[in-house]
Order: C-alpha cells, then sequence, then structure tokens
C-alpha cells in the first residue's frame, strides 16, 4: 500500500506525520517514510513485511526513500508490473530497478501513453512538484487508490485510512450508504462513503494541481478490437498460452504459494499450471471452503454445495496438491466486521460472504506468502458465454441455440418457455420485461431501503441500469459492462483481507492480456453444441478428472446459512433494533420492516431464503455496525 501527502501552505489543521503509522496500523510497525519538503511519501510493501531500508547518502545510513524517476521526481506503487524487466530493457534501465522506478522512467519516456505499455494491476503516484500529484491506475485493477483535498493539503492512499489520520473529516454520505445497501456500494462515479473522499477510476490519471483534479480516462473497455484466429483449436492454444504467462507472473515473487481451490473449472486450470512451472517435488498447498456437516436443503437444479469431492479427485490426479478443508466453525459474517471496518473504511453487503476468511487465515497460518485465486475466471477462461441466448437468436444460428436451450444446467421448463424467457424476453422493453418476470416468478425480495429513499435517489433504475432486471446479460457488450462496473468499486476489501490475514492475494485470470484475449474471442468460443464454458473445457483436457471438467453444475455459496444463522436470530433481533438509536440509518434503513422479515425467518434451508431474508438483514446489521464505527459509538 501507499501514500502521499503534500502541504504547500502549512495547514495547521493537518498532521502529515501521521500517514505512515496509520498505513501501518495493521502490520504492527509505521510504514517506510520519507519527508519530501513539506510533505511525506509513505509505503508498506506487503501486509507484514519488515522494513527495506537501503542507504541514503544524503540522509543517513538507514533511511528510506522512496523511488525515483530519472529527472528525480519521487515516485509510489502498490501492485505489480508483469512485464517490468521488459520495459526495463527497452528504457536501457538495470533489471534490478524497482517497479516504481521502472514505472517513472516509463512516464517521463512517453508520458501517459506508458500506461498503455504497461501491464499489471498497479496504483502509482508521482509527485511532480510541491503542489502536484499525478495518480494513476492500472485497467482491471482490483487494488483502489482514493485522495481527498482541502485548503493547501492534498493526500491520496491506498486505503482511506491515513486521510482520515492525517485529519480530513470523517463524514459519512447517507445517500452512498444507500446505494451500498441497494448493491450499488461505490461502482458509479468517483465518490465512496464519505464526503469529500474520491476515488481514482480504473485506467485513468487524474492530476492533482493545488488539490484541484483534472481527470482523464484513456482505456474504455468496450473499445477492444474483435481477435479471429484461423481454427478452433488456436483460440485455446492462445488461452493456453497467455494463462501460463500470468501464473509466471504471479509466481515470481512468491516463495510459499498456496491456491483457494474449488471444484469448478478456473482455479483448478490455474493450480495445474502452477504445478507445471513450479520446481519438480514442490508441493502446493490448497485451500477450499467445506460446509458445516448438516441439512442444507435440497440440491437446487444445476447446482453442487461442497466443493470437496472434486478438490478430492483434483488432488487424486495431482499428488503434489496439499488439499485442506476449512468449515469456519464458531465464526460468522460479524466475527471480523470491525477488524474490516478499521483495515478498509467500508462496508459492502458482500461482507456477509464469509466463505473465504477460514481457508485465507489457514493458508496465512500454514506460512504461506501469497495466496492465488481463480476470481474473474467467470468473465474469462470459464465463461459460459450466456449472452448467446440472444446472440445466436438474432444471428440466425438456429441449430446451435436449440442445443444451447436445450443443454442449460438447471432449466427443467419446456423448450418453449426456455426459449421465451431466455432468447425472446431480453428483447422486449424493460417495463415489460419485469412486469412480465413478477407475473411468473414473483416480486423480487424487497430491500430494506426505506421506499421514499429508493424513490428520491431512483436506485431501482440505477441498478437495473447496471445489472438488469433480475436478469443476465443480453450481449457482449453487456457483459463487459457488468464486469467493469464489478470491478470497479469495493477494491478496498481486498488490501483489508491482506491487511487482516498477513498474505498477499492475486487474482490470477485477472492478467490484463488474457482478460482482454477473453473479452475479444468470438462467442461460439465460449458456447458450442449446446456446451457452455467451450473454451474451458477444452483447455482442461488432462488436467482435470473428466467428470470435472464436463460438469455443468454451478456450486453455491454458504449453503450452510441456515444451519450456521438460525441460533442466531435473538442476537440479530437486537442488532435491527440497535439501529433505531442511530439517527444516520434510521433514514435509510426500514427497521420495522427488517424485523418483521426476521420474524419470517425460514424453517428449512434453501437459496430463496438465504437471497431474500438472510442476506438483507445481514447487509442491514452491517450498514449498522459500519455506521456506528464511524461514529466512534460502541
Amino acid at each position: 500500500m501507499i501514500a502521499a501527502g503534500l502541504d504547500w501552505g502549512n495547514d495547521s489543521r493537518f498532521d502529515l506525520s501521521r500517514i505512515a503509522p496509520s498505513l501501518g496500523l495493521l502490520s504492527g510497525r509505521v510504514a517506510e517514510c520519507e519527508e519530501h519538503g513539506r510533505g511525506i511519501l509513505a509505503s508498506l510493501p506487503a501486509p507484514r513485511s519488515a522494513p527495506s531500508l537501503r542507504p541514503n547518502r544524503a540522509r543517513g545510513p538507514q533511511t528510506w526513500q522512496a523511488a525515483r524517476s530519472p529527472a528525480g521526481t519521487p515516485v509510489l506503487l502498490a501492485g505489480w508490473i508483469d512485464n517490468a524487466a521488459q520495459i526495463a530493457a527497452e528504457l536501457g534501465l538495470y533489471p534490478a530497478d524497482t517497479a516504481a522506478a521502472i514505472y517513472g522512467a516509463a512516464v517521463e519516456a512517453w508520458g501517459n501513453d506508458a500506461e498503455r505499455k504497461l501491464i499489471g494491476e498497479y496504483t502509482a503516484i508521482m509527485v511532480p512538484g510541491p503542489a502536484v500529484m499525478r495518480l494513476a491506475r492500472a485497467p482491471w485493477s482490483q487494488f483502489p487508490l482514493f485522495w481527498a483535498a482541502e485548503g493547501s493539503v492534498a493526500i491520496a492512499a491506498s486505503i482511506p485510512r491515513p486521510i482520515f489520520a492525517a485529519g480530513f473529516p470523517k463524514q459519512g454520505d447517507p445517500d452512498l450508504y444507500a446505494a451500498a445497501l441497494y448493491g450499488l456500494g461505490a461502482l458509479e462515479g468517483e465518490g465512496h462513503f464519505f464526503t469529500g473522499l474520491h476515488r481514482v477510476p480504473q485506467g485513468s490519471i487524474v492530476m492533482l494541481d493545488h488539490g484541484r483534479p483534472e481527470t482523464g480516462r484513456w482505456y474504455d473497455p468496450h473499445a477492444l478490437s474483435p481477435i479471429r484466429l484461423r481454427r478452433d483449436d488456436d483460440y485455446v492454444d492462445a488461452a493456453n498460452a497467455l494463462l501460463s504467462e500470468a501464473v509466471s507472473a504471479a509466481l515470481r515473487p512468491a516463495r510459499r504459494p498456496a491456491i483457494l481451490l474449488s471444484g469448478g473449472l478456473d482455479s483448478p486450470l490455474v493450480a495445474a499450471e502452477m504445478l507445471r512451472q513450479m520446481p519438480e517435488g514442490q508441493r502446493l498447498k490448497s485451500f477450499t471452503f467445506e460446509p458445516l456437516p448438516g441439512d442444507h436443503g435440497d440440491d437446487e437444479p444445476g447446482t453442487f454445495q461442497s466443493d470437496r469431492p472434486a478438490v478430492e479427485a483434483f488432488a487424486a490426479m495431482h499428488p503434489r496438491i496439499e488439499p485442506h478443508f476449512v468449515d469456519n466453525a464458531g465464526t460468522d459474517f460479524r466475527t471480523r466486521l470491525q477488524d474490516q471496518f478499521l483495515a478498509a473504511d467500508a462496508a459492502y453487503p458482500i461482507m456477509t460472504a464469509i466463505e473465504m476468511d477460514g481457508p485465507r487465515q489457514a493458508a496465512a497460518d500454514a506460512g504461506c506468502d501469497w495466496l492465488f485465486t481463480g476470481d474473474m475466471g467467470n468473465q474469462t477462461i470459464s465463461n459460459d458465454g450466456r449472452w448467446a441466448f440472444v446472440e445466436f437468436l438474432h444471428r440466425g444460428k438456429w441449430i446451435e441455440l436449440w442445443r444451447m436451450l436445450r443443454e442449460t444446467p438447471g432449466d427443467e421448463r419446456s423448450m418453449i418457455r426456455r426459449l421465451a424467457a431466455r432468447s425472446l424476453l431480453p428483447n422486449l422493453p424493460a417495463a415489460i420485461r419485469s412486469a412480465l418476470r413478477t407475473m411468473v416468478h414473483g416480486p423480487p425480495g424487497e430491500s430494506l431501503i426505506r421506499k421514499d429513499v429508493v424513490e428520491r435517489l431512483q436506485l431501482d433504475d440505477r441498478r437495473k441500469d447496471v445489472f438488469g432486471d433480475r436478469e443476465w446479460p443480453a450481449s457482449r457488450h453487456a457483459m463487459i459492462e457488468v464486469a467493469w462496473q464489478q470491478n470497479a468499486g469495493g477494491g478496498e476489501i481486498a488490501y483489508a483481507v491482506e491487511q487482516i490475514h498477513g498474505i498477499r492475494v492475486r487474482a490470477v485470470p485477472q492478467y490484463r492480456p488474457l482478460l482482454e484475449f477473453c473479452l475479444s474471442i468470438p462467442t461460439d468460443q465460449f458456447v458450442r453444441g449446446g456446451q457452455m464454458r467451450w473454451l474451458a473445457r477444452r483447455m482442461a483436457k488432462g488436467r482435470l478428472p473428466e467428470a470435472q471438467r464436463l460438469d455443468t453444475r454451478y456450486g453455491r455459496h454458504g449453503v450452510d446459512w441456515h444451519q450456521r444463522y438460525t441460533p442466531q436470530v435473538p442476537a440479530m433481533r437486537e442488532e435491527l433494533e440497535r439501529i433505531c438509536d442511530d439517527p444516520v440509518m434510521t433514514q435509510i434503513i426500514d427497521v420495522d420492516r427488517a424485523i418483521d422479515l426476521l420474524e419470517q425467518w425460514p424453517d428449512h434451508p434453501g437459496a430463496r431464503g438465504q437471497a431474500e431474508v438472510f442476506m438483507p438483514i445481514a447487509a442491514a446489521i452491517i450498514a449498522g455496525r459500519f455506521s456506528r464505527y464511524v461514529d466512534g459509538r460502541n
């Protein structure tokens, strides 16, 4: 993580010396820091790293200094540049130069076009003057960069905490709380939960000059050129080659790697490639969430409840895999909420999902330094291409459409109803689509946001603009837009994970060349002959057990919710009642409706009760607790 603070007017309201201690708060030490004029530069390379002091003749033998560009401009970089060696060679730099130094040299050599040449997930701060900061965030980077400016002070940081520690007011914005509870979070615009706090958009550069921002967005996810290869096998070869590059880049800094392993397709493909590249004889620890033992209800059509059988079969095929299974016994979504608030200064409904908390901690406890995941696999190598239901109709690919409708996992309706719902309905106006879905399936589960707030902020319309109305993307453009928006906000949670568990985390399929390749190839590389995820299934030949490679089911998350939380219903009621004393949250959450919903707690587990009862209640509790955290109340 990185942070920089500038004060060009000696503003007594702010204390920049608090930035480095705050940045390193959960690491147990002060972050590396350098005084730069009246400013501060700070860096925490890893969540539990020891100081990496370098000699500096001008300031003493044990003084850390930020990297410098060839012209002497200070540079801070968080994340990684995967093609740093190639960029260094092109610029005539030493191979051992840091990623920050290489970044600074690239920007000086090529200006803002440097961002197009650099491949990686990073955010960067350059300080070319006493009142000027250049802030950048790579496209498709899960890691954020925040900034705030007031008076003669400007601060930028990977997480909000150092900005508030230096003296910026921590004032929550009720409208943004409401948007977060409605599933929008910080997806829209450049704001955050707090007044005056801004995010650098992905694929953008923000120039802060005396606190005045100028944002330049240089990356458009919809401007990618289509990729067309000669043979079907060429797409598989290209995807395998890019996955190999992604794994090679990910493994480069890792000494004791581990992987979060599921029973699906993406993370096992990553694991198999990791084993191929790791030294012969080195074992790979894998960590998998396992539901609590007990009744989790009947399997939903087209789904499975536990990843363990598939992971065990995969490990039997690859004996160098050392599998570990964790059930998170004795914990719930409230267990580490305070730590997450402190680490991220954010609250999202996704915090109800605790499945990966135990496996992450187990990896850290096992001494692993990097934990790799298959996240973004559904948008890349294991994309199911479900927009093809509409595309094949428009293109007149009747046979392919029929096969796809026939083979859709979990859909037990007649073929006519499948065609109407998946191919015809998405072409109708939004109001008609919504009315028909409500007539057939009933009204959607209601949010616990007060109805007057929903109407005032137009939350229904805003959510439909991003995610549609209970429907999947009907076009490739829509699929890309949803992926882009989901990646835009919430990245501070990734930093929270690293701070809390003390381990670096990387989603291997998020490697930009692989991601852009998968967003640009023809739809029929993902769906062919009725088989969805066709690209991943071909890549998995010989790497995954056949039963797993051909399994069309999807894994359900949090299937043990009913068993885990039914004993907590009285405590959850108390949590909801406490919201009545909160002057901010009572403007947002309809507490009476929340308590009424809790009283409808299902007698039996099931996906509908999880989505329509447990998750809204848990999200409201998270929001209430976050509001108390922000205000400093217990």
